[in-house]
């Protein structure tokens, strides 16, 4: 079959052009530049995947009747710039290479498929470059389809805002390496999907920047997990942070940020000498630096002095460990225990009155016992513990029989003494006769005065015989 006309202006071309006739869009030819273009001859050039990519880049501009137009195209690593030219029934596209993207190999792209992570590229455009598996079915078309399409063909308005000037435009406009969480909309699954995403620029010639290479995992279920756990942690009525070993806080729930009457972003990465002043601040970190000295669990009461007022808390702290075994933070929780303590302060005031009563209640029941069963003259018992205690030692002997003695003194002239000598005289004579009593008696002996100048001595467990030794 001869060749059309416009075959021979393409070899003549001077920059990489091919033929493609517009009613089947068959390819009829390329010149040498071309082929040199994409390292590849003729037959493999129409064979290609990097051909397929080309035609389904010019259907829709051929569709809307264009008959000039620009359009792009990625050959392996590459971005090709193409410019269409209709020429009768014929369609002429010269290529240039616009940048090398540096994308990954074929080798690569396998494992960036099962990496479990959304991969992308982006131009200074912010068209996409490159799209891995993961990407392709977030937004539920085939990832190479994806080629050169923006943000907005993929997410709605507020998302595409989200990325482009929160992230993107940084990397792109300013070098900067961003990792961030995003929460977007995706259209495709008619959900919010919350990302961690890490992008830095891509760097071409002359240190250029050409474009952005991104990572996003899909942290929504984790997310949600986090706000349960902050639910539950916000809700407990307890103080419950974790600080690093600096002391600084990486975390602290509401109610201790209702305690500091500060937000999280303002407790972040302070310490409590910096919240709470040096004496306190240094009160709440003695517990830190026994666990971090043990690297044990640790507990204890800890105190808050403010406006002349002591609060209690009762504090328990755990180590939290990295994969190497070594600490890098500490989890806390806190509760009030002022009330408790104050009551517990008062109770002890009130447990040592009613202890110094109790003494003294002690004391005068001794001291009414003695008044009750004591002679105050001789200091023995009196008749009233006689009755009580020989009712006693009666019933021992009835049930035990052992022996029992009773003596009875009466100590003869001893109103002739009062009489000659006087009262005091009568009164030294009844002790100086009671200590005698005492002295030659046993232990267990009672001895009793029984009135005026009589006298009973109990001997339990005391034969006649020893009686009368006695």
């Amino acid at each position: 079959m001869p060749q059309p006309r416009f075959y021979q202006l393409i070899q003549e071309s001077r920059q990489p052009a091919m033929l493609i006739r517009l009613s089947d869009l068959s390819f009829l030819g390329n010149n040498t530049l071309c082929n040199e273009l994409l390292s590849s001859s003729e037959e493999i050039i129409e064979a290609s995947e990097f051909y397929c990519d080309l035609l389904s880049q010019l259907r829709k501009p051929l569709e809307l009747g264009l008959s000039f137009f620009n359009s792009e195209v990625i050959s392996d690593n590459r971005i090709i710039l193409l410019s269409a030219e209709i020429r009768e029934d014929y369609l002429i596209l010269y290529l240039q290479e616009k940048y090398s993207l540096n994308l990954p190999s074929h080798h690569l792209v396998n494992i960036l498929d099962s990496l479990g992570a959304y991969v992308y590229c982006k131009d200074l455009n912010y068209r996409y470059t490159y799209a891995n598996e993961m990407v392709g079915k977030l937004f539920g078309q085939n990832n190479r389809s994806l080629i050169g399409t923006l943000d907005c063909d993929n997410f709605d308005p507020s998302s595409v805002k989200t990325i482009r000037d929160n992230a993107d435009r940084l990397v792109i406009e300013n070098k900067q390496l961003i990792q961030k969480e995003e929460v977007l909309f995706i259209p495709n699954l008619n959900e919010v999907r919350t990302f961690l995403s890490v992008k830095q620029p891509l760097i071409g010639n002359n240190n250029k920047v050409v474009g952005l290479f991104g990572i996003s995992t899909d942290i929504t279920h984790y997310k949600a997990i986090e706000q349960k756990l902050n639910t539950i942690l916000n809700n407990v009525s307890a103080y419950i942070y974790i600080r690093d070993t600096k002391h600084r806080f990486t975390y602290a729930n509401k109610m201790s940020q209702n305690l500091f009457q500060l937000s999280m972003k303002e407790i972040n990465g302070k310490t409590p000498v910096d919240l709470l002043g040096n004496f306190n601040g240094k009160e709440f970190q003695r517990l830190d630096l026994e666990l971090f000295k043990t690297k044990k669990k640790v507990e204890g009461v800890e105190q808050f002095i403010t406006e002349g007022k002591t609060y209690y808390y009762w504090t328990v702290k755990a180590p939290l460990f990295n994969d190497e075994g070594n600490i890098v933070s500490l989890i806390g929780m806190s509760i009030d225990i002022t009330e408790q303590k104050t009551l517990e302060v008062e109770l002890e005031k009130t447990n040592a009155k009613l202890n110094t009563k109790i003494d003294e209640i002690t004391q005068l029941q001794a001291t009414l016992w003695e008044q009750a069963t004591q002679d105050p003259l001789t200091n023995l018992f009196n008749r009233r513990y006689f009755n009580e205690i020989s009712n006693k030692e009666i019933i021992k002997y009835n049930r035990n029989e052992n022996p029992l003695a009773l003596l009875l003194l009466d100590a003869d002239y001893f109103k002739k003494v009062n009489d000659v000598f006087g009262h005091e005289v009568g009164d030294k004579v009844l002790i100086k006769l009671s200590q005698i009593m005492i002295e030659q008696c046993r232990r267990s002996d009672i001895v009793c005065r029984f009135g005026g100048e009589e006298f009973v001595i109990l001997m339990p467990a005391a034969n006649q015989t020893t009686a009368i030794e006695r």
